[in-house]
């Protein structure tokens, strides 16, 4: 017994100077699940098909289609488009070049049932996204509709555009749906009621588990068949909650592993908390009070309007609201895009410059206090979303515009309905809104191009300009990146001497994770176009380390 209890002291003793002197590194080991929190509404309509999820942003029903489904192509975490479901794709030389595309699927791709994805799945997707009574996205289905497609073999397809367009592989990341699984069983005009939304097959990393009796929220599971890089967790799950505040007590008590979404007011809580980290980048949507020029009484002038960007104290309302998570805008081109205008004439908080421009333009402060001319007040609606902070953008607004003698009374729309209905007629004065152009690319067009005027068109000013118009015509149609520049630079001067609207912030999109998460990456993602752009880099991710010994 001496001799064994010798011997298992001498075991201890080394194994603990092993420990001690030798050096060991956790590396990442496969499986494990990432419980992620995210803020559910209970009377929204839920859809893990893409075609239907990309008009439902920051919602469970886009970011679990962004896991389950893969397109053509995608856009890294910078916004650079690579290679997906399609492993190249070139332009003809001649003059269709930019007009004429064709694309070369691999061929060791397959649905999460075994299938093989061929160039049949495409020309079926785009037959749903073309066709008139398709329920999705209106600008993705408009695109396509001027495109004619052609199957060249199983893996080639040649898509034919109107006209040579720069941004066209943006639109090429959309979500393919399996043709062998709803061919004669689904149309456009069906789509919206499928049980394939529920029960989705796709191609991306991750499919859909079985229900299992009693679990809370939505499971998934490693894609076998995935033909991409390996992620390192196995299962991600996705737990509801009713409000950001309910997630992140979860997060804090150790009941999940991250939250889907952080706002600024609690952002705050995460720093404090040292177990916790919390993750931003740029998040691509440009806020605007948008000015309706057929209002030419009130807006008509341009020193009215610059007079209110004078008035207005952007730099405050982005503290107070949101404080180091947003940021001053200047152009409808933000400053985290290559076309940006470095130098572009910029309308900082300035009250005795407002009050001075609205005196040449002929307003006078009346005895009341209050700007007019020829009899007229200079008054108008301020149309707000039924969003707090929305809100309080708009009660900013309306004390700066009244510290100059501009009245404004804002009108909060009751329901979303409402205001988009009010926002489709273009029926406003004057209305706060984000808006965002095409997916990692500098093209407004949709947004301020005379074609996009008038109800049912994107350009929210009513802005009609046909030189302003000739340039992002011009630049949408260059290939030549630096020639692009160039133009953008010209449009921008154009657009900030006139300012047909006041641009007032972006901001960036919180999130949090727990640092029991490995892999986690502060810098890796460096624009979010969509929520769940947050997923880019989930393939690094891990909650499963192996100890490794060094000699």
């Amino acid at each position: 017994m001496a001799v064994a209890v010798v011997g298992f002291l001498a075991i201890i003793v080394a194994l603990a100077y092993f420990l001690l002197v030798v050096k060991s590194d956790k590396i990442p080991a496969f499986g494990g699940t990432y419980v992620e929190g995210v803020v559910t509404d209970s009377t929204g309509a839920v859809a893990f098909n893409p075609l239907l999820a990309s008009v439902m942003p920051g919602t469970i029903s886009q970011d679990v289609s962004s896991l389950v489904f893969s397109g053509l192509t995608r856009a890294d975490s910078a916004g650079a488009i690579k290679p997906d479901l399609a492993d190249h794709w070139e332009t003809v030389e001649g003059p269709d070049k930019g007009r004429v595309w064709e694309f070369h699927l691999r061929q060791d791709v397959r649905w999460q049932d075994g299938y093989p994805i061929t160039a049949r799945d495409v020309i079926f997707t785009l037959a749903l996204l073309k066709d008139p009574d398709f329920p999705g996205s209106t600008p993705l289905a408009n695109l396509w509709r001027d495109v004619t497609v052609d199957r060249l073999g199983d893996y080639t397809v040649r898509f034919r555009l109107a006209a040579a367009w720069t941004p066209f592989l943006n639109y090429t990341t959309f979500g393919l749906l399996p043709e062998h699984l709803l061919k004669d069983k689904v149309t456009a005009k069906t789509l919206a009621n499928s049980t394939f939304n529920l029960h989705p097959v796709g191609s991306g990393p991750y499919q859909m588990a079985q229900d299992e009796p009693g679990r809370n929220g939505i499971m998934l599971v490693q894609n076998s068949f995935y033909y991409g890089d390996k992620a390192y967790l196995a299962k991600v799950w996705f737990r509801p909650y009713p409000s950001s505040n309910a997630a992140l007590s979860a997060l804090q008590a150790n009941e999940i592993d991250g939250v889907s979404y952080v706002n600024p007011n609690q952002l705050n809580r995460v720093q404090a908390d040292s177990h916790l980290e919390a993750l931003n980048a740029p998040f691509t949507q440009n806020n605007f009070l948008f000015l309706n020029l057929q209002r030419p009484a009130i807006f008509g002038n341009v020193d009215v309007r610059r007079a209110l960007a004078y008035a207005i104290d952007r730099k405050a309302m982005v503290q107070q609201l949101y404080g180091a998570q947003a940021h001053v805008s200047d152009s409808p081109i933000l400053p985290i895009s290559w076309a940006y205008k470095r130098d572009i004439r910029v309308y900082d908080y300035n009250l005795e410059l407002a009050n001075s421009t609205l005196d040449t333009a002929g307003w006078k402060l009346n005895p009341e206090g209050v700007r007019e001319k020829n009899g007229s007040l200079l008054r108008f609606g301020l149309l707000v979303a039924n969003d707090d902070n929305q809100i309080a953008i708009g009660k900013q607004i309306t004390d700066n515009l009244k510290a100059v003698g501009v009245l404004v009374e804002m009108q909060v729309a009751p329901t979303f309905q409402q205001f988009n209905d009010a926002l489709t007629k273009h029926e406003y004065d004057g209305v706060l809104l984000g808006v965002q152009g095409v997916l990692n690319d500098p093209d407004v067009f949709q947004n301020w191009h005379s074609s996009e005027a008038g109800a049912n068109g994107l350009n929210f000013a009513d802005w009609r300009n046909d030189a302003a118009d000739q340039l992002l015509e011009q630049a949408r149609t260059t290939l030549d990146q630096e020639e692009r520049r160039k133009t953008y630079d010209q449009w921008q001067t154009m657009w900030a001497n006139d300012l047909p609207s006041i641009p007032l912030f972006y901001s960036n999109y919180t999130y949090a994770i727990s640092n029991r998460v490995g892999g986690v990456s502060r810098d890796s993602l460096k624009v979010m176009n969509t929520p769940s752009d947050r997923f880019k880099n989930l393939f690094q991710r891990y909650v499963l380390t192996n100890t490794r010994f060094n000699t």
